[in-house]
């Protein structure tokens, strides 16, 4: 090798030396910047273990106390229910369920759901289930009310009586968007179907009654129950009557009435298109056919709720004059709440000795029973009613026909829309003077309050068309929850 390729060589080998001589007094530095990324990425490990091991442990927790405190499960539900409620409305048209667990409510929803089942934009589905009143053992009735809606040709499916987990979980693979249910009432329902279990859609009321009439009993939570159930808190949207209900909502409400929605109400415009039909034959002509009388009677012949039943005060009395007065047709319309009551220790009436009236009242050749029915035929072909309360106090003014109030002494005071109400019916308090007065309207004297029955229905009920309205209000939320 030559002197000046040895003197490259040395001096390349020599450059190398240095390099690695640099790179070795660097290494610290390198390896100590190497060791203080992976310590951050350890931190970050340890961190998210922690977080884990935090979620895990609030688990076993509520796992280890759901059979004692519920607040856990509950919290953890509503949030889930939340998340859910967030992602519907999406599909088109939007799935809307109504449980039916009172065929004599039906009138409230079945404009709304022929309604719907002609558009493009909603696909109704109605279902039947059953119910729990006061004195019956356990849940019942699903039975008539799928067969009322059978004679109505309303399509349904049916959650019958029987594992009502199952029937939650057939609802939830639907995947309702909104949902209606009959009754503000958690107790008229199965607990599976109760305001907290439906938290996974929207929640939706038509209010049974067409409007509340009395200051209600209130309980741990709220002052007002007709307007802030746990029901109403949670829903969606509430539809009802006129201003006066709204003005209740945002007095008394929990949520100042932000979900109510002033529609009027399907019951009224359903009465009011009612064809009359007497479920009593009569030989005579109209001119010579024997008056009609509809003897309502409410449930709530205990003590402790509103009090205004009064059939217990009543009974004897109303078969005496039926029994009387061969040529007067008599139907009575028991509450559906009343017929299972006397099997509550609650009732002041024995279940035989309930039975034995009914037979009774059976047997006459000139009185019927109407219940579990669409009764506005019976009203529109009636002379008059006799009632202790509580809807028919309004509905029946509807027809502009003379109404007795049977009043019972200590029952809830009426408020601001009872109080004018009754302005238009005949307050009575004994079976006596009903009959009175009734035989001078049977008599052919007109009712003077007529005019009176006129103004309310009109202040009450406005013009009617509600269920374009609840229409109009669901298409206009939906809109908004959509971004439109």
């Amino acid at each position: 090798m030559g002197e000046r390729k040895r003197t490259d060589f040395v001096r390349d080998r020599m450059c190398r030396a240095r390099a690695l001589l640099r790179r070795a007094r660097e290494l610290p530095h390198r390896l100590e910047a190497l060791d203080r990324h992976l310590a951050a990425i350890d931190a970050e490990l340890r961190a998210v273990r922690d977080d884990v091991t935090a979620v895990q442990s609030r688990l076993d927790r509520v796992l280890a106390t759901a059979g004692g405190s519920q607040q856990a499960l509950a919290e953890l539900r509503d949030s889930v229910h939340l998340a859910a409620r967030r992602t519907a409305l999406q599909r088109r048209p939007a799935r809307v369920l109504f449980l039916v667990h009172v065929l004599g409510a039906w009138d409230s929803c079945h404009a709304l759901v022929a309604a719907m089942a002609g558009s493009d934009d909603f696909e109704p589905i109605v279902a039947s289930i059953p119910r729990r009143f006061r004195g019956s053992d356990g849940l019942y009735g699903e039975e008539d009310v799928h067969r009322g809606l059978v004679e109505r040709g309303v399509p349904h499916l049916r959650f019958a009586d029987g594992d009502a987990r199952g029937v939650l979980q057939l609802i939830k693979a639907i995947e309702p968007d909104v949902i209606f249910r009959q009754s503000q009432w958690d107790a008229d329902v199965p607990d599976e179907l109760g305001t907290e279990a439906l938290g996974f859609a929207r929640t939706c009321l038509i209010p049974y009654e067409t409007m509340n009439i009395v200051v209600n009993v209130p309980d741990a939570r709220t002052l007002n129950t007709a307007v802030d159930s746990d029901y109403h808190r949670c829903a969606w949207l509430v539809f009802c009557t006129n201003e006066m209900m709204l003005e209740t909502a945002v007095r008394d409400g929990a949520r100042g009435g932000a979900q109510f929605r002033v529609v009027g109400h399907p019951k009224a415009d359903h009465l009011l298109a009612a064809t009359p039909d007497w479920p009593l034959g009569s030989a005579a002509d109209d001119a010579a056919r024997p008056g009609r009388v509809v003897w309502s009677a409410h449930h709530t012949i205990g003590r402790g709720w509103t009090d205004f039943g009064a059939f217990h005060l009543m009974r004897d009395g109303m078969l005496a004059w039926a029994r009387q007065r061969t040529d007067v047709q008599f139907v009575f319309m028991p509450h559906p709440a009343l017929l299972p009551f006397p099997d509550s220790d609650a009732c002041s009436i024995r279940r035989p000795d309930f039975d034995a009236w009914m037979q009774d009242w059976a047997e006459l050749p000139n009185t019927a029973v109407l219940s579990e029915a669409d009764y506005g035929p019976t009203l529109a072909a009636s002379d008059m009613m006799l009632t202790d309360g509580l809807s028919m106090l309004v509905e029946y003014q509807l027809f502009g026909k003379p109404v007795i109030f049977f009043e019972r002494d200590g029952h809830r005071p009426f408020n601001a829309i009872g109080e004018q109400v009754v302005t238009g019916v005949h307050t009575v308090h004994t079976v006596d003077e009903a009959c009175r007065l009734a035989e001078k309207f049977l008599g052919g004297n007109p009712d003077p309050l007529r005019p009176r029955q006129r103004n309310n229905v009109r202040r009450l009920f406005g013009a009617g068309g509600s269920t374009e309205r609840i229409l109009a209000a669901l298409r206009h939320e939906m809109a908004c929850e959509r971004g439109e």
